[in-house]
């Protein structure tokens, strides 16, 4: 390994910059706030009417929307459990990346960009696995029933997270490379020049 490389990859500024993934996650929270929106979400469900089946037989739709308010005639306490599906969703995708640049530090991009494909997904299915919990009590499933929305959700919940991963890890990736090409130069700064080491090194072998 090079020496401008070894700087770069033990450089801790790279690695606190990149342990917080911000740009992941707000990706992952602006996707949910625009979930929540009705005037895009009708908008596409009129287009594709198929979107529906799920929530025709009590699956969850899509991923965790963020909302200020209830939509419609949607209860306060269907609004409440779908702000903190949204956060436990959040939090998760927080963790598992974090995870991800502690234990990979010298990851590249194509490594960001499954990391967060992968979080998003784990992500997705622990928000909806509290609303498909949720829709179950309210519909008032049987257990052969509850089991089947359990798989059915957790299917739909993997579709949704890899289809919505693709975004957020896209984002992650990027803000790996951007990281990586920001102190690329600074690292290369910090290595002495060859004139420089010429004389140390003379210097040093002086008696």
């Amino acid at each position: 390994m090079s020496d401008a490389s070894a700087a770069v990859s033990v450089n801790p500024q790279v690695d606190a910059d990149f342990r917080a993934p911000w740009p992941a996650v707000a990706t992952l929270a602006a996707i949910s706030v625009l979930f929540g929106v009705w005037s895009i979400t009708g908008a596409v469900l009129t287009r594709i009417p198929e979107l529906l089946v799920p929530s025709a037989i009590g699956l969850p739709f899509g991923i965790p929307a963020l909302r200020l308010f209830p939509l419609g005639e949607t209860t306060t306490t269907n609004w409440l459990v779908d702000c903190a599906a949204a956060l436990v969703m959040l939090a998760v995708v927080w963790m598992r990346l974090t995870d991800s640049a502690c234990r990979h530090p010298g990851g590249g991009v194509g490594r960001a960009f499954f990391a967060g494909l992968g979080a998003t997904v784990i992500g997705v299915l622990a928000g909806n696995l509290i609303r498909t919990v949720y829709l179950s009590f309210v519909l008032q499933e049987g257990p052969g029933a509850y089991l089947a929305s359990l798989v059915g959700g957790a299917l739909v919940s993997v579709l949704w997270g890899a289809i919505v991963g693709l975004f957020v890890g896209a984002v992650h990736a990027l803000a790996r490379r951007i990281s990586r090409g920001v102190v690329a130069p600074e690292a290369g700064n910090d290595l002495p020049a060859t004139g420089e080491s010429s004389i140390a090194e003379a210097a040093t072998a002086r008696p």
